[in-house]
Order: C-alpha cells, then sequence, then structure tokens
C-alpha cells in the first residue's frame, strides 16, 4: 500500500507542471494581425481590445498591421500561421464574405476558428448642400427618371445602393474610390450625386454644413443625427452591414479558444471602447464566436448573387 501511494505521488509530481503550464496558457506574447492600415477604425478599435486582454491574459499583446489586397492579406497571414492560439486577427464581412467572391484568395471560411465579434460599423446616404434633392425620396425620384452617380469605396456600401436600386426601380450607377475621404470629396464637389460612407468620413462635412444625410443605412439612427431615419423607417427594407471580430487559424485547441473568448469578451465591455468606437462611427456589438461564424457564412452565401448581379463577382 505505501509503494503504490509513492508511485501515485510520482505520477502526480510528474504531470503537475503540464497541468500548471495549461491552466496559465497562455505563457508568451499573443499576436494579432489587423487587415488595414494603422490609424483607421479597425486598426485603433483592435489595439483598444488588445491592450485590455495584456491585462486579462498576463502577457503581452502585440498589433502587426498587415493591409493590402482589400483586406485580404491580414486573413490569409492568419489562416497560414500555426494553430496554437499565439496568433490572431482582426476582420469583417468585407474580407471573409465579400472579397473572397471578387478576389482570388487562398481562403475560405472553413480555414478560421471563430472567436467573439465586438464592434459594427454604420453607414448613410448623402448628398452635397446644394442638391435638388432634399430627400431620399428625392434621390429616388431623380435616379428613376435617370441614371443617378453615387460614390463608395466598394462593398458593402455599394450593394447598399444596389439593394435599394432593385426594390425602388431607381437606376444607381457605382462610382469607386480608394478612400472615404475621396468619395465625400467627390460628392462635395458635385462629381457624384450622392454618396454611402461611414460618419468618420461624413461627419465633418455634414456638421459644417457641406453635405446633407438623407438617410442612415444602418440598422439604427446615427446619434449625431437622430432626426434622419433609416432606410427601413423609411419604407426599404435595406440594411448595410458590417462588424468587426476576431478569427485564429483552424484548429486552435477547443481550451485555448475559450481562454481567448473569455479575454476578448471581458476586454470588449471596458467603457473605453465605447468612447473610441463613438470617435470612429462605431457602435459596440458583442457576438459570440458561433453567431460571428454563422452571420459571415450565411453573408457570403447573400452577397455571392448580389455580386454577381452588379458585374462585381470574378470569373470564375
Amino acid at each position: 500500500m505505501q509503494r503504490r501511494t509513492l508511485l501515485a505521488a510520482g505520477a502526480a509530481g510528474l504531470f503537475a507542471p503540464h497541468l500548471a503550464r495549461a491552466a496559465t496558457w497562455p505563457e508568451r506574447e499573443v499576436t494579432i494581425i489587423v487587415q488595414y492600415g494603422p490609424g483607421g477604425s479597425t486598426d485603433v478599435s483592435t489595439r483598444a481590445i488588445a491592450a485590455e486582454m495584456e491585462k486579462i491574459l498576463g502577457v503581452p499583446v502585440q498589433i502587426v498591421n498587415r493591409p493590402g489586397g482589400q483586406g485580404t492579406v491580414g486573413p490569409q497571414q492568419v489562416a497560414a500561421a500555426r494553430p496554437d492560439g499565439y496568433t490572431l486577427g482582426t476582420t469583417g464581412l468585407a474580407g471573409l464574405a465579400i472579397a473572397p467572391h471578387m478576389l482570388d484568395v487562398p481562403y475560405s471560411a472553413n480555414s478560421f476558428a471563430f472567436l467573439p465579434a465586438f464592434a459594427r460599423y454604420l453607414y448613410g446616404i448623402a448628398v452635397r448642400a446644394e442638391s435638388p434633392h432634399r430627400t431620399l425620396a428625392d434621390l429616388i425620384a431623380a435616379a428613376r427618371a435617370k441614371r443617378t452617380t453615387f460614390g463608395a469605396t466598394g462593398a458593402p456600401n455599394n450593394i447598399g445602393m444596389f439593394d435599394l436600386a432593385r426594390l425602388t426601380g431607381a437606376r444607381f450607377q457605382f462610382v469607386p474610390f480608394g478612400s472615404g475621404a475621396e468619395a465625400v470629396t467627390a460628392a462635395i464637389g458635385g462629381h457624384v450625386e450622392a454618396v454611402i460612407q461611414n460618419p468618420p468620413e461624413m461627419l465633418p462635412a455634414l456638421e459644417s454644413g457641406r453635405l446633407r444625410l438623407l438617410a442612415s443605412a444602418s440598422a439604427g439612427r446615427w446619434k449625431e443625427f437622430p432626426e434622419v431615419p433609416t432606410l427601413r423607417e423609411q419604407g426599404h427594407e435595406v440594411v448595410v452591414d458590417s462588424m468587426i471580430g476576431f478569427i485564429g487559424p483552424r484548429g486552435i485547441p477547443e481550451e485555448r479558444r475559450a481562454v481567448l473568448a473569455r479575454a476578448i469578451l471581458e476586454a470588449a465591455q471596458k467603457p473605453a471602447l465605447a468612447e473610441i468606437l463613438g470617435r470612429f462611427g462605431m457602435v459596440p456589438s458583442l457576438m459570440q464566436a458561433a453567431e460571428f461564424e454563422t452571420t459571415v457564412r450565411q453573408a457570403h452565401d447573400r452577397f455571392g448573387p448580389q455580386l454577381r448581379e452588379a458585374g462585381l463577382a470574378r470569373k470564375r
């Protein structure tokens, strides 16, 4: 009996260090790959989450910016990383549900381990102050009568306008721009008749009176313009939606995914994040990993036919 007790104690001693290490994972720095450059809404909000995750996980969390390929370079690197939980990324519908229809990318939703999402982007439709279109109904009526141009950076913004055209019989012509600021400038200058973009690019022009907001294209109204109704409130079943969430390479052990998910959700509820999101025209929107994955997959299936109809899908 004494010998068996000693053997059991010895075995427990052998496994104790492994159990301790498992309980205290992660043991070293975690890297988060951001698919856009420094200073933008995705980058700044990810850095805010990372700063809180460092405190929760007890290890450094490093941000690496990998812009390019319309937001697909970052996800490519995440998909190719070792699935040990030490390399993550942030992305949204643009990189996972839209770009794969437009570009030949080496990944799909099956390439990733999904983690929680934490915010949604807002969108709005505006015209220049001198425009004869005082309301959304005016803009739609004009686009029924003749082809009407709008500026945007791309999907999902332009898809929202295509949906609005399909439902109303309007003829909207998409004019692409490299940045939201360029699209807004073109609208102010009268080079396009409308613009659909996010609040950060539009608010300075709206608040100075150079642009007029006709509708929120999101699920809710903008807090800066609470009197301007959404597309839905104006009778059009159109919502332009996109979110930002975390992904990792497929195959991360479930217990490590759980640790990371808890850290992300806890970090996302800190008051500082809401303030940062507000500055960048975003709203907090916590989404569990499973819901984020389902949203991405459903959006991928929905955007495919829409992009093909608009002539934006790549040739297969």
